[in-house]
């Protein structure tokens, strides 16, 4: 048990030494779509039985293209998580690179229901972060890029 919270704590601790990446060395766009939500899955028992308003229309569907304007040499490595546990995309760093990240549709984003907290690291060769950008959408709609309000959707 001492362990786990060991490990749990230097987690956090290691969150907090890396610094935000300024406004200044990327460029974060947004593009959003309408795509047709699919239907239910008639295969599938639901044990919420939650119901999707826009089944079957056309709904807004969000991408987001993140491209670094001003790469620091030592970075080699970015790595991408969703929620702060699943890993999106791992890979060597180019500073050419546009880190596509296909977030769904803008409902599910503010109900929750799909990933809503996205954390880019980069990496040095040893893979010790140097700096990240985290982007987090509230439930109102409310997008927050390094604890800064940048708008809604």
């Amino acid at each position: 048990m001492k362990l786990i919270l060991v490990y749990i704590f230097s987690f956090f601790l290691f969150q907090d030494q890396t610094r935000y990446k300024t406004n200044d060395e990327f460029e974060l766009k947004l593009d959003l779509q309408f795509k047709k939500r699919p239907g239910p899955d008639m295969n599938k028992v639901d044990l919420e039985k939650r119901t999707l308003p826009t089944a079957g229309m056309n709904a807004p569907y969000l991408y987001i293209d993140l491209r670094v304007l001003k790469p620091v040499a030592e970075e080699s490595r970015v790595k991408v998580l969703k929620n702060g546990r699943e890993t999106l995309m791992s890979r060597k760093f180019d500073p050419n690179l546009v880190i596509k990240l296909d977030l769904g549709f803008t409902d599910d984003i503010k109900d929750q229901v799909t990933p809503h907290h996205y954390l880019v690291t980069f990496l040095s060769k040893d893979k010790e972060p140097l700096s990240r950008i985290e982007i987090v959408f509230e439930e109102d709609g409310t997008y927050i890029v390094n604890g800064e309000k940048r708008g809604k959707i």
